[in-house]
């Protein structure tokens, strides 16, 4: 099922609209949150999602993390 998410990258002066199936990985939600805010700001090799306050584990689905329409997500990228 298509899940759209808020999606906030760490830099980015605009939220994005983000569409992911629920079986996707949390990386995978974060790469492509990057790729849509990539216009003004560089996507980071290394990021990691939080939501409602907690980071969230990368290999997890995005409905094994909870996540349902609409809900907010921020990407934050890690120092090198």
């Amino acid at each position: 099922m298509l899940v759209p998410l808020y999606g906030f990258v760490a830099g980015d002066t605009l939220g994005v609209l983000v569409l992911v199936h629920d079986h996707e990985t949390i990386a995978e939600l974060a790469a492509r949150a990057q790729q849509a805010a990539t216009v003004r700001v560089a996507p980071r090799a290394r990021a990691y999602v939080v939501v409602r306050g907690a980071r969230v584990e990368p290999w997890l689905s995005v409905s094994a993390a909870g996540l349902t329409a609409l809900d907010r997500v921020d990407i934050i990228g890690e120092e090198a």
